[in-house]
């Protein structure tokens, strides 16, 4: 009965969060007296020209929206992003827009122009952006404004401005508020978290589940960590089961889970699409399908780095040696020891595009962190070139230019016929691509090191287990017998030399000759029975 009334409050809860967010959809988006810029669709744009061709061209003039800030007075200034008009009239005419009332040009650009009814169309440099005062809207959220067009100037005006009447009506309903992007310097901050309803600044209730959050911040890049805690609603208790981030593009991705207790994640994490101070999430309980969604805010204006890592207690002579050095900052994406899983790739040394030797390498890998040491597991298959088939014999960490052969990684596990499965090498660093080079001994292949980048995709990293040593699996594999071997052994590649035709590189090139010596010995043996039936005879 206590489960059932925990699942039906996750339920309701995640009803109950959707719910109130709908209620409150038309409050933030029409409301503009709240100080903030906003992106608004241009409902309509009507010239006051009575000919159906000239209403036509300028209805697009403004764009589709217009960029408003409101300040803390409640007056409003708008841009707008202006687009070449065609008028035509049994011709087309070229048209621009020159000036808006109480209006300053913030940028230009060359459009086509047409001078006057029988003139010629040029190139010229126009307005593209114009940045102006808007007007109190009427009811209908329009206003009047006397704007400057170069036809009409040069067709009305002789080449003098004559001043024309737009009417402007914005769609409120749809306008959305725009969001500042932060930049950060590299380091750890500690953030003053929250959570909002889906459209409007009350607190949602899932805020209760937030404990704290911190970001980490390398060169732009912010990744947060939120811990999570349990929340309490009418006398019950109940856990986040996972969240979900909006990434820029409208698509939700679920949160990584870093540390989980019971089932449920204590402490997720993931990397912010946009540096902005809002990011829309969804939190699912009691096993619901459901998420409730809400928009979690990080206060990024003043933060201060903190040091990730406590300083140890020194005694006296670690301070005398130390002096007033400072302990340098360190930041890890491995929270405590144990094992960690994480999606990998085998990209090319230099584009952005797999290896030809991309299916050589399983995408997952094994991460175990010992005494703050990571090493990373990954594990290799045979591979194909074109007709050829092979496996890894050596693997280097580092890159041509680099001492690589003075780090290569270890061997754990071979199969039946000798070839690595499972190697092993401390992590050189925690960015995205490591730079290796691998030799599959392939002689036709010029037997040479080939360069890589193992792409390591550190938003899925997920915390497995407390184990911080590796658990083989040796049913189907031929384990190594010493623990270290490396690649880099001169007579290991000598042997692999020697061997590689036989047992590595399977061409089909021996299947003629293994046909005729067994169709040799088919004949020799028919030879010997004919013969002795003779014989017999």
């Amino acid at each position: 009965m206590k489960k059932l009334l925990k699942i039906t409050l996750a339920l309701m809860m995640a009803l109950g969060l959707q719910l109130t967010s709908l209620n409150a959809v038309s409050a933030l988006n029409i409301d503009l007296s709240k100080a903030g810029t906003y992106q608004i669709p241009v409902k309509n744009l009507k010239s006051a020209a009575p000919i159906p061709a000239v209403q036509t061209a300028f209805a697009n003039a403004f764009g589709d929206s217009l960029e408003v800030t409101v300040d803390k007075d409640g007056k409003m200034q708008a841009v707008a992003t202006l687009q070449n008009m065609i008028i035509n009239i049994g011709k087309e005419y070229y048209a621009n827009v020159l000036t808006i009332s109480n209006g300053t040009t913030l940028s230009t650009k060359v459009e086509k122009a047409t001078q006057g009814m029988a003139g010629e169309t040029v190139e010229v440099e126009v307005p593209e952006k114009i940045s102006f005062e808007l007007p109190q809207l009427d009811e209908n959220n329009s206003t009047v404004l006397p704007i400057t067009v170069d036809f009409m100037n040069a067709f009305m005006g002789n080449g003098k401005d004559y001043p024309t009447n737009v009417t402007l009506t914005l769609d409120l309903e749809n306008a959305k508020e725009l969001q500042k992007e932060y930049t950060l310097e590299d380091g750890t901050y500690d953030v003053p978290v929250n959570v909002l309803k889906e459209n409007s600044d009350d607190q949602s209730m899932a805020a209760q589940a937030v404990e704290s959050a911190q970001v980490t911040v390398k060169n732009n890049e912010v990744v947060v960590t939120l811990k999570l805690k349990e929340m309490t609603i009418y006398g019950q208790t109940a856990s986040v089961d996972k969240m979900e981030y909006q990434l820029k593009d409208g698509i939700y991705k679920e949160a990584t889970v870093i540390e989980e207790e019971n089932g449920h994640p204590t402490k997720v994490q993931f990397k912010l699409d946009e540096n902005t101070e809002l990011t829309n999430v969804r939190f699912y309980y009691g096993g619901s399908q459901r998420g409730a969604s809400a928009r979690l805010q990080l206060k990024l204006d003043g933060l201060t780095k903190v040091d990730p890592t406590p300083e140890t207690p020194k005694n006296d002579n670690d301070k005398k040696e130390d002096g007033n050095k400072k302990e340098e900052e360190v930041i890890t994406r491995f929270s405590k020891d144990g094992t960690y899983e994480v999606n990998v790739a085998l990209w090319n040394a230099t584009s952005d595009k797999e290896s030809m030797a991309a299916d050589a390498l399983n995408n997952k890998a094994k991460i175990i962190v010992k005494d703050g040491k990571a090493t990373m597991y990954i594990s290799t298959k045979e591979m194909t070139f074109g007709t050829i088939k092979a496996s890894l014999q050596e693997f280097y960490i580092g890159n041509s230019s680099s001492d690589y052969k003075n780090h290569s990684a270890t061997i754990i596990e071979k199969d039946v016929q000798r070839s690595p499965t499972l190697w092993a090498f401390e992590l050189p660093h925690e960015n995205e691509y490591i730079d290796v080079m691998m030799n599959p001994h392939v002689a036709m292949m010029g037997n040479m090191d080939l360069g890589a980048r193992i792409k390591v995709d550190y938003t899925t990293l997920t915390y497995v287990s407390n184990q911080t040593e590796l658990k083989t699996t040796t049913e189907n594999n031929q384990k190594v017998n010493d623990p270290v071997e490396k690649t880099n052994s001169k007579d290991q590649t000598t042997n692999n030399n020697q061997t590689n035709e036989n047992k590595v590189v399977k061409t089909g090139d021996e299947t003629a000759i293994n046909m005729m010596v067994m169709l040799m010995v088919i004949s020799l043996v028919m030879i010997g029975v004919i013969l002795r039936k003779k014989h017999e005879a």
